[in-house]
């Protein structure tokens, strides 16, 4: 491990003020730490960042604090495991969250299914061809998008079945711009009805968002729930 590698490690826990308290108990927090000193010996300094990545979009009960007790322990040539357990670590926690994400996925699709087929006879409910669900709250009167690789001014807000928002423009408290073709096919589908001007709910059949993958903190075969209006195509 060079120096600048054990260097960048300790500024960077410095600057986030890391605390390491015990040594990690449960699965989650071993294979965090496991997995912080299996990145930083495949990505060096890069292993921060890729942690990140990991975190929002893989893993997301990695905890961030054993990650970076793994790479500090690693950078100083020490480890709380043998080679060989931290590889049963990783192994055991990978068998372990893709079993409980398979039960995750089934019942989402059940509530996410049931919920669709309630959700379509109330009243301001429209369904398109693809079974994309959406209500209209104020229809613009601006042009439509008919480029899929169109870029789109808009505010936005991602909710779960249950409420939980995921993602929202409005509480950054500052419009995004977004180009439909490296988006979900509900959210593209949806924005294409619109003119701009609009403010849509969508409601988002498994199929037409994350799918069985999910996506972060997102569970496989979750419905998604997008408030969406629309200001502008940006050139």
């Amino acid at each position: 491990m060079s120096k600048k590698t054990v260097a960048l490690v300790l500024i960077i826990v410095i600057a986030m003020g890391l605390v390491f308290a015990a040594a990690p108990q449960t699965l989650a927090e071993k294979f965090s730490y496991a997995f912080g000193i299996y990145l930083l010996q495949q990505t060096g300094e890069n292993a921060l960042y890729y942690f990140s990545v990991y975190q929002q979009n893989v893993y997301p009960e990695m905890d961030i604090n054993f990650g970076y007790m793994g790479m500090m322990d690693f950078a100083q040539d020490r480890s709380l495991y043998t080679v060989q357990e931290l590889n049963r670590i990783i192994a055991e926690y990978k068998e372990d969250y893709a079993a409980r994400m398979a039960v995750k996925a089934k019942e989402n699709l059940e509530a996410a299914e049931t919920f669709l087929k309630e959700n379509e006879t109330k009243e301001g409910i429209k369904k398109t061809a693809s079974g994309l669900q959406y209500k209209i709250i104020k229809q613009g009167n601006g042009e439509k998008v008919t480029d899929k690789n169109a870029k789109v001014e808009m505010d936005y807000e991602l909710k779960l079945l249950d409420g939980t928002i995921v993602d929202s423009s409005y509480k950054r408290g500052k419009p995004s711009t977004l180009q439909l073709n490296k988006v979900i096919e509900g959210f593209r589908e949806g924005v294409m009805l619109m003119p701009m001007g609009s403010h849509y709910i969508f409601y988002i059949h498994p199929n037409l968002g994350y799918g069985e993958k999910g996506s972060g903190k997102t569970e496989p075969n979750s419905l998604l729930i997008f408030e969406i209006e629309t200001y502008s195509i940006v050139d």
